[in-house]
């Protein structure tokens, strides 16, 4: 049977543990419903244990260590996807699914066609805790706030990669293409696409401008796409 899986901040494996009133406490006894002797699992990278709850109350919920669990999906290459402000459900998809692929880190960027100005970051951060929770991973991938295109360059290192369909194929770009040891970035643009200046302004700043296929995709689909090929060549 799968374990439910909870980030708890600071966690380092202590043997005892006390979860008062907080929304992990809320959760563990009014939405899930768990009772003495079910398990559960805490992590915070590098961490993650099993635990046992010997008994709850109506304020507190005690838990004791039962074994440590190796982690298995510590995110060890830096893959910064660098987003382009889209429609409210689709950023909160798009962020889940980053997580799932190894994502290091979302740079939310204005560019000329977003859709959006600005995220709710606390909200962002809540799902990307869940989807961590969900899929595995110990660690935490860092949102950053909204900046605007023409800024982003001066916060990126590493190789970079712009997808638009005037580029050349991705998958013939990174075949025999050592990356394992350098930071990858991946900016994608909105429904809307990229404006000429964008372009232009990518190039200047050493951007390799690539494409999937030929279909023109959603913000999401490429987003999905470019981490899944990203990910398989960082094994």
């Amino acid at each position: 049977m799968r374990l439910n899986r909870f980030y708890l901040e600071n966690f380092s494996n202590q043997k005892n543990i006390i979860l008062d009133q907080s929304s992990l406490f809320h959760q563990i006894k009014n939405v899930l419903k768990m009772k003495t002797g079910d398990f559960i699992s805490l992590f915070f990278a590098p961490y993650e244990a099993v635990y046992k709850i010997e008994k709850i109350d109506n304020k507190k919920i005690f838990l004791t260590w039962q074994k440590d669990v190796v982690a298995k999906n510590i995110i060890n290459k830096e893959i910064v996807l660098l987003q382009s402000l889209i429609k409210k459900d689709k950023m909160e998809w798009v962020v889940q699914k980053a997580v799932e692929l190894g994502v290091s880190e979302i740079i939310p960027i204005i560019s000329e066609r977003s859709e959006k100005k600005d995220i709710n970051l606390n909200r962002l951060n809540k799902i990307s805790i869940e989807a961590s929770e969900q899929c595995g991973r110990v660690d935490l991938i860092k949102i950053s706030p909204v900046i605007k295109f023409s800024k982003v360059f001066q916060e990126v290192e590493g190789i970079s990669f712009l997808g638009d369909g005037s580029g050349d194929f991705f998958v013939d770009k990174i075949k025999g293409l050592n990356i394992k040891k350098n930071k990858i970035n991946i900016f994608i643009g909105p429904e809307g696409g990229w404006s000429i200046e964008e372009l232009e302004l990518a190039k200047k700043n050493k951007v390799e401008i690539v494409r999937l296929n030929n279909n023109i995709l959603r913000s999401e689909t490429a987003t999905a796409a470019f981490l899944s090929l990203i990910s398989n060549c960082l094994k």
